[in-house]
């Protein structure tokens, strides 16, 4: 989403670049406002749901290493206590425990990417439907240019329509 921002404010930047350039006797009619893209998307029903379902997950995958991370650390302490084990039993429980330590490393690995690829199924889902919403929108108000914004330094609060754009998101289903 951040790779996605910074492309939309380099090409913003480079079109009002372009505009100054090529029309400055319209400049005074131009129709423009402002969104706070992070917050829009993020303020949204569906994107609040989404990252409720992101961190149920989470919590599931934390419970799941958590156990094992448990009998990891219990094979360990079997391992180091003082006992009469034969070589043979002491080498099986410690190719155990380095199974379970892998296992351990590869679950971990596992709910990163599954959390990760979950997390960017929500930013897109959302994206999609806040690129439709905002040309609909344009369309509609009759607006010259919608800029995310980042991209001025200054932008008077009147031209902000982020509340509306969540609003909007909001009524998409």
């Amino acid at each position: 989403m951040a790779k996605q921002m910074k492309l939309v404010s380099i090409m913003v930047a480079g079109a009002l670049l372009l505009m100054a350039h090529v029309a400055p006797a319209r400049a005074d009619g131009l129709k423009i406002a402002y969104v706070d893209i992070k917050s829009a998307l993020e303020n949204t029903a569906e994107y609040k749901q989404g990252m409720t379902r992101l961190r149920a997950l989470n919590d599931k995958k934390v419970k799941q290493l958590r156990a094992l991370k448990d009998k990891i650390s219990k094979a360990e302490k079997a391992l180091m206590s003082p006992s009469l084990m034969s070589q043979e039993h002491l080498s099986k429980q410690q190719q155990q425990l380095k199974d379970m330590t892998k296992e351990f490393q590869r679950m971990q690995q596992d709910a990163q990417e599954e959390l990760s690829a979950e997390k960017n199924r929500i930013d897109i889902a959302t994206m999609s439907k806040f690129q439709k919403v905002i040309t609909a929108y344009g369309k509609e108000k009759h607006y010259d240019f919608i800029l995310p914004k980042p991209v001025s330094l200054y932008a008077n609060p009147a031209l902000d329509i982020t509340g509306e754009v969540t609003r909007l998101l909001d009524a998409q289903k």
